[in-house]
């Protein structure tokens, strides 16, 4: 940094430090004035209510002695006396009365609570004498507050408060007079702490003084501060001179309360801050100021070797251009070769797929024609070697979905029960063929996952349990944990050794099959569901003992159950049935010749082998087939014959751009029918499976078992009339 930068700098700095001081000090003032006319707004309040409930005490005794006179006849001594008795017990109750008198209407003393009979004295004179009787301007009061009346003691007095009794016409009956002592205010204000400087007062609304503290202080009425008319009841305080002064007029009375403090004595507190933050204010620029000595010293020191550091940061510069280019080829190249691989996977699971499709179908119609119990047996064996490479195939192209990243994922929340009872199922023959028990622990959780994903990796830890398992059993539970719900797969088979629960997520590797028997798979099962599992986020464990079974986990998110609809309406996850899966019973029982006789199929197949095979496999079945190649032949053939298919079979990948979906849905149309269909593919695509099952399509992969194609248009077709 150069010099003329470091002085700029400091400068700045010593600106904005000394800048910030002064605006905090400003702004502390302005609070703590704000903090003081609110806090004596208050007080004036305070004042206000406690002078008004003293007030309102006393002109409640106005109000009973008034209404005793308007009942008292004078001739009745005795009660005047119990006036009297009454007067003087409610004057003692109450410490702001100082003593309750009445005039007559000639303004001579008629009762007092301090004797009875009272002294006869002469007091029209007096201020409320002579308000009421009509002596001075103005109408008479209601309530009339008077002046200030000295007391027996140096310190004491008292002010009146009085009103009058008049007859229908208005005539001047008697007038009732409390007095009130100041002494009452004084206490409570000295009380009350507000501070050495504080000047309390009550002044009439004439601007006569009734009570103050101290005593003997002198409180002056404020000018700018006096209430008027049109003022809010609950202004703030206003600084006045040297004072910061609130008052208030109470509510229904002609009296004003005044609270007033030395401006001095409100700041004193911010002067103390104001100190502390000007000598932070110089400690922090002292500080400064060494550090700009030292900066300033090691200016000079960075212009030696700013030179040198521009020599190094230029080729710096020109080495992080460069490997930043061959970043990006790298990342280009990286992008070509997963775009690359996507395409080979989509080429692979339809072109490999196509011929096994066929060879399927042809095996098929062999081995129902070969009556030869060799050919037969060499058939049985052909089969197996065909599932086995089936599911080679499925297993390697489901590993390189995983690895390119194209695997789709579709999380939903449903309840995990279906599921395990759905995988029981297929393996509890399996599993009590070897005297193995198979128990599934019930469950009413809910887990968030996709359950398309989630149901092979389960399959496979829960096969691989009933294959390495050769007595005991199986358990299958779940169990909370936290927010989790952990999936546990139990079996008391041969366990495995510590050294080996690291490598069975490799692929091809298999535990006791070092001839790599192809009847016990390929060995990526686990491998698949370890990184299915990965691309879900659900951890998965394992733990074993040799020689006494093996414990796979599952943890997958635990979500509340939804509030219960009826039964009809809850809704299961879509589970798929493992591939090359062995039939039904009752459905192997329809493989017989002529299940589909009097049915008519539609095949659309563009391959001239896969359309030859399926019609063969077809009529074999006893259904009537009309093939095309695509769905513009099709129509013209279903229009041809007048005759509408009770079935569509179609292949998905057509030439012309029409795929199966969309020409089955346009054929649908110009027939007016809902006509049940099968679209048979080699595509594997979550999206293409959504698509179809909002069409009202099944979807078969390829390569699929003959069986499985004649018992799927067997079911969709049951119940159709041969002559259809």
């Amino acid at each position: 940094m150069q010099r003329a930068h470091l002085v700029a700098a400091f400068l700045t700095f010593a600106a904005l430090c000394v800048g910030v001081s002064a605006l905090s000090v400003s702004r502390d003032r302005h609070a703590t004035l704000e903090q003081s006319r609110r806090e004596f707004a208050a007080t004036a309040h305070l004042l206000d209510e406690h002078a008004s409930r003293a007030i309102e005490a006393g002109d409640a005794q106005l109000r009973m002695l008034l209404d005793a006179l308007e009942r008292w006849d004078r001739r009745d001594a005795t009660e005047g006396q119990r006036i009297q008795a009454a007067m003087r017990a409610r004057a003692e109750r109450l410490p702001q009365i100082g003593g309750v008198w009445a005039l007559d209407a000639q303004g001579r003393l008629l009762l007092d609570s301090a004797e009875h009979p009272p002294p006869p004295r002469d007091l029209s004179e007096r201020d409320y004498a002579r308000a009421h009787m009509g002596m001075t301007q103005g109408p008479p009061p209601g309530l009339h507050v008077g002046a200030h009346l000295p007391g027996p003691g140096a310190s004491q007095g008292r002010f009146t408060i009085s009103r009058a009794l008049r007859d229908e016409e208005g005539a001047l009956r008697a007038i009732a007079v409390a007095g009130i002592q100041n002494t009452y205010f004084s206490q409570m204000y000295g009380e009350a702490g507000w501070g050495e400087g504080a000047r309390l007062a009550l002044f009439t609304s004439g601007k006569e003084k009734l009570a103050e503290w101290p005593p003997h202080s002198a409180v002056e009425p404020p000018t700018t501060a006096w209430p008027q008319p049109w003022d809010p009841p609950d202004g703030p305080a206003i600084i006045e001179g040297t004072q910061i002064t609130a008052a208030r007029m109470l509510t229904g009375f002609p009296i004003v309360v005044v609270a007033s403090r030395p401006l001095a004595e409100v700041l004193a507190p911010w002067r103390e801050r104001a100190l502390w933050t000007t000598a932070v204010s110089g400690g922090i620029l002292t500080g400064a100021s060494l550090l700009f000595a030292f900066a300033l010293a090691g200016a000079r020191r960075e212009e030696a070797v700013r030179a040198e550091l521009l020599r190094a940061n230029q080729s710096l510069d020109e080495r992080v251009r460069q490997r930043t280019a061959d970043l990006e080829k790298a990342l280009r190249s990286a992008e070509m070769a997963s775009l690359a691989k996507m395409k080979v996977l989509a080429t692979v699971s339809h072109d490999l797929r196509q011929p096994l499709q066929g060879l399927a179908a042809f095996h098929e119609l062999l081995l129902k024609e070969a009556a030869n119990p060799t050919l037969q047996q060499l058939g049985a064996m052909a089969s197996a070697s065909l599932q086995a490479g089936q599911r080679l195939l499925d297993d390697l192209l489901t590993l390189s979905r995983l690895e390119a990243g194209v695997m789709p994922v579709e999380v939903g929340v449903f309840p995990l029960a279906p599921l395990l009872d759905q995988l029981a199922a297929e393996l509890r023959a399996e599993a009590e063929g070897k005297g193995l028990r198979l128990t599934v622990m019930p469950t009413a959780a809910w887990v968030r996952s996709d359950p398309a994903r989630l149901q092979p990796i389960l399959r496979n830890l829960l096969s691989n349990a009933v294959k390495y398992t050769a007595r005991g059993g199986v358990v299958v539970g779940a169990r909370p944990r936290g927010d989790g719900l952990r999936v546990e797969i139990w079996d008391s088979g041969q366990g495995i050794a510590k050294a080996e629960l690291g490598t069975i997520w490799e692929e091809f590797y298999q535990i006791g099959n070092p001839a790599r028997d192809g009847s016990r798979g390929a060995g990526l099962g686990l491998s698949i569901a370890e990184r299915t599992a990965r691309l879900l986020g659900h951890p998965l464990q394992v733990r074993s003992r040799v020689g006494r079974g093996s414990v796979f986990t599952v943890t997958l998110p635990r979500v509340p159950p939804p509030a219960v609809p009826p039964a009809a309406e809850i809704s299961q996850p879509e589970l798929t049935p493992p591939a090359a899966a062995p039939l039904p019973a009752e459905r192997a029982a329809g493989a017989s010749p002529g299940r589909l006789s009097g049915r008519r199929v539609l095949v659309v197949e563009d391959d001239p082998l896969q359309r030859s095979s399926l019609t063969l496999l077809l009529e074999q079945a006893g259904a009537g087939v009309m093939a095309a190649d695509s769905f513009d032949s099709a129509l013209a053939a279903a229009q041809a014959t007048l005759q509408a298919p009770s079935a569509i079979l179609s292949d998905y990948r057509l030439p012309g751009g029409t795929d199966g979906l969309s020409g089955i849905q346009t054929l649908r149309g110009v027939l007016g029918r809902d006509v049940p269909a099968v679209l048979l593919t080699g595509e594997l695509s979550a999206d293409l499976v959504r698509a179809a099952k909002e069409a009202g399509c099944l979807v078969l992969a390829k390569p699929a078992a003959p069986n499985r194609i004649l018992s799927t248009l067997a079911e969709l077709t049951a119940g159709a009339n041969a002559a259809a």
